[in-house]
């Protein structure tokens, strides 16, 4: 049996990092990931407009894991909470996994990452609050054996 070479353009690449409600494709990714031992980080945000100092930021929150989670507000939850951004949540998904640090971005429908947080199970939550104790899903983390880490 001749095993097949299945070799992704740049675009499906950038494509294959976004998901929106796709747990089951998320279980297998953290099975692998657990697997291998890689540190998983976390970070949720709108993402609207990424500038130098974004992008410097987003590194930086790389640099805690072997493996960055970006949890991005759908447009619906954006809407509910009475913001207007200048993107839909598909441009903003593409940008951000466009960066190669980037290992997955997940579309999230609530205005709290609260449910997301309790299956992705991140080692590391990032947050630019002043207190960790007051970051989304505090409690939740520290219960799972991870850690909040607070960077401006």
């Amino acid at each position: 049996m001749v095993q097949q070479t299945i070799i992704k353009t740049e675009l499906e690449r950038i494509q294959s990092r976004i998901h929106k409600d796709d747990i089951a494709s998320l279980d297998k990714k953290l099975a692998y990931w657990r697997f291998k031992s890689y540190k998983i980080v976390f970070i949720f945000g709108n993402y609207d407009i990424l500038d130098r100092k974004k992008i410097e930021y987003l590194a930086q929150v790389a640099d805690f894991g072997n493996r960055l989670v970006i949890g991005l507000r759908s447009d619906d939850a954006v809407k509910r909470l009475g913001m207007n951004l200048n993107n839909d949540e598909y441009t903003r998904a593409t940008v951000l996994a466009t960066l190669r640090f980037v290992s997955r971005v997940e579309i999230i429908d609530d205005e709290s990452p609260f449910e997301f947080i309790k299956i992705l199970k991140p080692h590391i939550l990032v947050d630019s609050k002043t207190d960790a104790k007051q970051a989304v899903c505090y409690e939740t983390i520290i219960a799972n054996g991870g850690k909040v880490e607070l960077i401006d």
